[in-house]
């Protein structure tokens, strides 16, 4: 029974050193307890115990780690939403933009000629440089070229935007709604209901706009168009 007890603590003990999970002092207190008498048992308990105290504390730092890392994603990814919303007129609600006419023969100087990554990187960067006329006509060609590609329900969110930071709200209502009715399943479903309550809000549509915005924060709780939901509501 010694002798058995012996080799289930050298056996712990080399576990332990091996897995580097303990701070020096708690390996110290281990090897303390390897040199007591034989045939006290009790020293396997507080080993095993010693043991597991240090794993609950190592898991609970890298839980406790990992959520500040998430929810600092999120405060950034919300900086980045706030502030895209922002330059594309969505805080605009006193002046808004005056409408834009895009003309179709002056801006297909925007031609999309690669394939289709290349023609929406294209499109989007003229969102990115706030040449909002080139950006639409860019994203409707985009659409023609590639009708069955992944990405069109994004190209069809970004011709919303688009629309009502240049003042044409009920074009920009009709491109979210066309969202949201024949692209449920598209990442872009809480974005596209967050601005549709923006836009019914520009038209002075305030029931419609609390409406949608109340069904964002029950569909999409945890969305960053949802936190701007809230915040539009209160």
């Amino acid at each position: 029974m010694g002798k058995t007890v012996k080799v289930i603590k050298r056996l712990c003990l080399a576990a332990i050193l091996i897995s580097g999970s303990l701070a020096a002092d708690q390996v110290e207190v281990i090897r303390i307890t390897e040199g007591a008498g034989v045939n006290n048992t009790s020293f396997d308990v507080v080993l095993i115990l010693q043991v597991l105290q240090a794993e609950v504390r190592s898991l609970r730092g890298q839980v406790e780690n990992q959520e500040y890392q998430l929810q600092k994603l999120k405060q950034q990814q919300q900086e980045m939403y706030a502030d895209l919303d922002g330059r594309l007129g969505g805080n605009s609600f006193k002046a808004p933009s005056p409408a834009v006419d895009v003309d179709a023969g002056k801006v297909t100087a925007a031609v999309l000629a690669g394939d289709e990554a290349q023609d929406y990187s294209t499109a989007f960067a003229y969102v990115k440089t706030q040449e909002l006329v080139k950006a639409e006509a860019a994203f409707l060609q985009y659409m023609k070229r590639h009708p069955s590609a992944q990405r069109v329900s994004n190209a069809i969110y970004w011709l919303g935007e688009i629309n009502s930071a240049q003042g044409k709200q009920p074009e920009a209502l009709r491109y979210f709604v066309q969202l949201l009715t024949q692209y449920s399943k598209s990442a872009k479903i809480p974005d596209a209901m967050y601005k549709l309550g923006r836009v019914n809000q520009r038209m002075g549509n305030a029931d419609e706009a609390i409406t949608v915005w109340q069904k964002l924060v029950s569909q999409f709780p945890n969305s960053t168009a949802a936190a701007l939901a809230k915040k539009a509501l209160n």
